[in-house]
């Protein structure tokens, strides 16, 4: 019998539609199980109801924002890694995420290869267990 191989659950959480479902389009992968969110609220729904091994979340949106996002999740005890894909970044907010210990930060507009390439890596990184 075929081993199963364990699929890697990524969440993208993005307020505008069509950067959430770039970057879903963009992450696909058969390895890789991906869900979208359009904002932090719906995000933490979502991470509430199921594991997600990945949360890759824009810091400006309406209702629950980036940090919100962020810091509810670490209360929550997320063990899994976190990004933050945003084009409006002060670096008073970089310290606040470095603070709360995400795993990168990463400026819109983006180049995919470069989210692509941070993803397999923070993969290698869970197959690892760090």
């Amino acid at each position: 019998m075929a081993k199963k191989t364990k699929k890697t659950r990524i969440l993208a959480v993005d307020d505008e539609p069509i950067i959430g479902e770039s970057i879903a389009y963009n992450l696909e992968a058969p390895h890789r199980k991906i869900s979208v969110a359009p904002d932090g609220r719906e995000a933490l729904n979502l991470t509430s109801k199921q594991k997600f091994d990945v949360v890759i979340t824009d810091h400006r949106m309406p209702e629950t924002g980036g940090l919100e996002l962020v810091r509810a999740l670490r209360k929550r005890k997320y063990k899994g890694k976190i990004v933050v894909l945003s084009g409006h970044l002060s670096p008073d907010n970089i310290g606040v995420y470095e603070e709360l210990e995400i795993d990168e930060v990463i400026s819109k507009p983006c180049i995919m290869a470069e989210l692509r390439e941070v993803v397999a890596n923070l993969e290698e990184d869970l197959s690892l267990g760090l």
